[in-house]
């Protein structure tokens, strides 16, 4: 088993050149909610049951499993005797179960991709923040800012305890204004998805703080975005991890 990242232009390429790849292939579409139990109860006709078994197997490897849940996306197989097997989790949600034996049914998936989406993107470490909008591949609309937050005292004793004291509330200062900010953005808006991004200690309390997140939680992904400093570029740099795509090889 190999574990790939594609950008969406990588992956068509792929699912192209898996509709040359001949007729005996099984694919399988499963939603999220659904992955893996579908497939674990999953039983067909005996010549492709044996296929279905190799599935069941791949599923079941850790890699698989820790990837499908981080993602919550579903995911797409494309499986075959002697022949190349894919099973790929898109970077957005599949929206049906469904199975299909003979050429490669790549249809389901390419329209994931395709589909033009209304981004909502929140980076947000302590003492910085970068929201965005993308529609497509624009980056539409952001707001930059910062916030000062202490440093952490260790002289110990009262000032120790001081400072902690100081620093805690210029984080909640700083979720308070932040999730302000995501509401004045986002509030008017009807995203398709929105990612969080930075520190993942933060993302609890600023759901706390924020309505709009509140509001709209079943379009928050379960991704938490790599930043390190939530700034302009980092937001720019954000998109093409949103839209990398994970392809398991075996």
């Amino acid at each position: 088993m190999q574990l790939k990242r594609y950008s969406t232009t990588d992956l068509e390429r792929l699912l192209s050149s898996l509709t040359e790849a001949g007729d005996s292939y099984l694919t399988i579409y499963v939603e999220p909610g659904f992955f893996p139990q579908y497939i674990v109860d999953l039983k067909l006709e005996p010549e492709w049951q044996v296929l279905v078994d190799g599935v069941k197997v791949a599923v079941a490897q850790e890699a698989v499993v820790v990837a499908a849940e981080k993602y919550g996306t579903g995911a797409a197989i494309f499986w075959s005797e002697g022949a190349d097997k894919y099973l790929i989790i898109p970077p957005f949600p599949l929206g049906e179960n469904r199975i299909s034996t003979g050429v490669p049914d790549i249809s389901p998936i390419k329209a994931v991709l395709k589909r033009k989406y209304l981004l909502g993107v929140a980076l947000v470490a302590w003492g910085s923040y970068a929201l965005g909008v993308f529609n497509g591949d624009r980056l539409v609309d952001c707001k930059i800012g910062t916030g000062y937050i202490h440093k952490r005292h260790r002289k110990g004793g009262r000032s120790e305890r001081r400072f902690a004291r100081r620093t805690e509330e210029q984080k909640k200062d700083f979720l308070r204004k932040v999730a302000n900010r995501l509401d004045e953005r986002f509030g008017s808006l009807v995203l398709d998805y929105i990612f969080f991004g930075g520190n993942r200690l933060i993302l609890k309390p600023l759901v706390r703080e924020c309505r709009y997140l509140q509001s709209n939680a079943a379009k928050l992904s379960s991704r938490v975005l790599e930043v390190r400093y939530a700034d302009r570029e980092a937001l720019i740099r954000s998109y093409g991890e949103i839209t990398t795509s994970l392809v398991f090889s075996f």
